[in-house]
């Protein structure tokens, strides 16, 4: 699904994990302007056995020689979040555009240090919240400002996850807050950037035992825009989303995080929702951000409309202040 007539931007891995893999598939099946062509690990055999599974012409043993690449133009980082800062910064000195998992740092301050850095390289950095480069979240955006102002969202993400490895350590930054709550967080904070509304902050619950990660979080906003947003690493929670405003309502169906059909709730749509939106994706929909990425590239931007480095800092504010406060 290459585009004619331009070569796509060429990635380079840093992390060989699961969610690694995925990018790889989506973007190498899938992407209009982006290819996938290496590999780092921390060990040549791990990294070369990810790449024989993938079909990736490069495989190499260290992040440094993924940085020294001539091949790579822009790296997808993917390990585990605690060590999200010091690869973004060394990618960057490298010269390497940056693309970084969720969330992309669990600090403020480092985040900000690191935006600096990019601006003062000419280089692109991005957090990867994919739902807001779906099709289908796009086309909310656009229709949203032509309905009432919304009053009230309902979101969470949460799945039963077994209890051990880095999600439930202290020491890795693990917890439900960071692992999935910054998603609904995004959902809201996008949502009041895109329609001009005040975002407040929230009030922050937690469910955790003392010197142990946060099992589930709940952020509240209340605020003339309200919101009601979870989060669990210990329990299946709702996967339907629900947006409401004075005579209307919304569901982003299934899986929001992967947003594909939006329908519309109730009585009959006004002229400004003509017809429910239903945009399916290919694989996960991970090409949709590595391709957004390329279009930043192409226009010569150093921060994005739909990822915009003011809301991955927002977000990044709540969890922490709300973990601070509770821990």
């Amino acid at each position: 699904m290459q585009e004619e007539g331009r070569a796509p931007l060429r990635w380079g891995i840093a992390g060989a994990g699961a969610i690694a893999r995925r990018f790889c598939r989506d973007v190498n099946l899938h992407a209009r302007s982006a290819e996938v062509v290496a590999i780092a690990a921390r060990d040549q055999q791990r990294a070369d056995e990810f790449a024989h599974e993938l079909g990736l012409p490069l495989a190499y043993g260290s992040y440094q020689a993924l940085a020294e690449s001539p091949e790579v133009e822009a790296v997808y980082v993917a390990v585990i979040h605690p060590e999200h800062a010091p690869l973004i910064r060394q990618m960057l000195l490298a010269g390497k555009h940056v693309l970084v998992e969720k969330p992309a740092v669990t600090r403020v301050a480092e985040w900000d240090a690191l935006v600096a850095l990019a601006h003062e390289r000419g280089l692109l950095l991005l957090e990867a919240m994919k739902v807001m480069c779906f099709p289908a979240m796009r086309a909310l955006l656009q229709r949203l400002p032509l309905l009432p102002a919304p009053r009230r969202l309902c979101a969470a993400f949460g799945s039963a996850q077994p209890p051990v490895g880095k999600l439930f350590d202290p020491a890795l930054d693990g917890g439900a807050a960071w692992d999935v709550g910054v998603y609904p967080l995004w959902l809201y904070a996008v949502f009041c950037e895109r329609l001009g509304l005040a975002c407040g902050t929230p009030e922050v619950t937690l469910v955790q035992a003392p010197g142990e990660v946060d099992l589930t979080a709940r952020f509240t906003f209340d605020t003339p825009f309200q919101a009601e947003l979870g989060a669990s690493i210990t329990e299946d929670l709702d996967r339907d989303a629900w947006l409401e405003g004075e005579g209307w309502s919304l569901l982003i169906e299934g899986k929001w995080w992967n947003p594909q059909h939006i329908r519309w709730q109730g009585e009959k749509a006004p002229a400004a929702w003509p017809a429910d939106i239903y945009l399916p994706v290919e694989g996960g929909g991970m090409q949709h951000e590595a391709d957004h990425f390329a279009d930043c590239l192409r226009h010569r931007l150093l921060d994005s409309p739909w990822l915009p480095h003011a809301l991955t800092r927002r977000v990044l504010g709540w969890v922490e202040a709300g973990l601070k406060e509770k821990g």
